[in-house]
């Protein structure tokens, strides 16, 4: 039985679950809702987890100080952003964009916008992210009537890109220049122009990504399988001094020693680039 503790808004709830506080979030669910009420099951849209943790609590705040309507809009940018990903999206972007969103509107309404360091690294790296942030961008002025900065749109991506790694507290911006920064050495290294809209390239760039949030949620582990690295080092040696190249940035920039098979994968990726 899921019973109302507190109306945070017009859509969401502070509940009793089983002795388990946690918010629900249901368009209009906080609507004339009193403390007691039995919460139908069909009018709940997402529960998030339980209010135990610290930023959980920190969460729990957000709704004193951040209008419902802001939640309301990244609610809807999550339905939109959703479509564009086979995983879901960490529950907790909601309470993360909101609030970034919130403050986002105030400095544009104050001319005090931020600008993004790394807003050329985002949109040739993580073109999903940054497109549909153009989208929620546009959501967001056309909800509050404001101007909002190119570079909002790359706030955005990095919430994405955190939404959509396996750990909540992933560090978007330090994947992002892991990314890049790796980008360069095999411009480098290879020491030749890269046809950078090739299929190869794209797949390259994928394994990149997910290699970064590996490495910044120190998750990098060995498969036991390194069967083709002999091999690589036989017949690529170019791609493989590449990938000796990225095990001496990550060892002295992330303190990692990458195993043979994360430099078997790219080496492999590399070749076909070199090919």
């Amino acid at each position: 039985m899921i019973k109302v503790k507190k109306t945070l808004n017009n859509s969401m709830l502070l509940v009793d679950n089983n002795n388990s506080e946690m918010i629900l979030f249901g368009k209009g669910i906080g609507f004339n809702t009193k403390a007691g009420t039995i919460v139908e099951l069909a009018n709940i849209e997402q529960v998030f987890i339980p209010l135990e943790k610290m930023k959980s609590r920190h969460f729990l705040s957000l709704t004193d100080d951040i209008p419902a309507a802001f939640f309301d809009v990244t609610h809807d940018i999550i339905l939109m952003a959703q479509k564009s990903y086979t995983s879901k999206l960490n529950s907790v972007l909601l309470f993360t964009l909101s609030e970034h969103l919130f403050y986002a509107v105030e400095r544009s309404r104050t001319g005090d916008n931020i600008v993004n360091k790394l807003s050329w690294e985002v949109k040739r790296y993580y073109k999903k992210e940054y497109e549909i942030g153009v989208i929620a961008r546009d959501m967001v002025a056309n909800r509050f009537n404001i101007d909002l900065p190119e570079d909002e749109a790359v706030h955005i991506a990095f919430h994405l890109i955190n939404a959509s790694s396996e750990n909540q507290s992933g560090d978007a911006h330090a994947q992002v220049q892991i990314v890049n920064r790796i980008c360069d050495i095999v411009r480098y290294k290879i020491n030749k122009s890269i046809d950078t809209d090739t299929i190869n390239y794209n797949r390259f760039i994928t394994h990149l990504r997910y290699f970064a949030e590996r490495v910044t949620n120190n998750n990098i582990v060995s498969d036991g399988n390194n069967d083709f690295y002999e091999e690589l080092l036989k017949f690529h040696p170019l791609a493989m001094n590449v990938a000796w190249a990225i095990r001496d940035y990550i060892s002295e920039k992330h303190e990692i020693i990458l195993p043979k098979s994360e430099l078997t994968w790219l080496s492999i990726h590399i070749s076909r680039i070199i090919t």
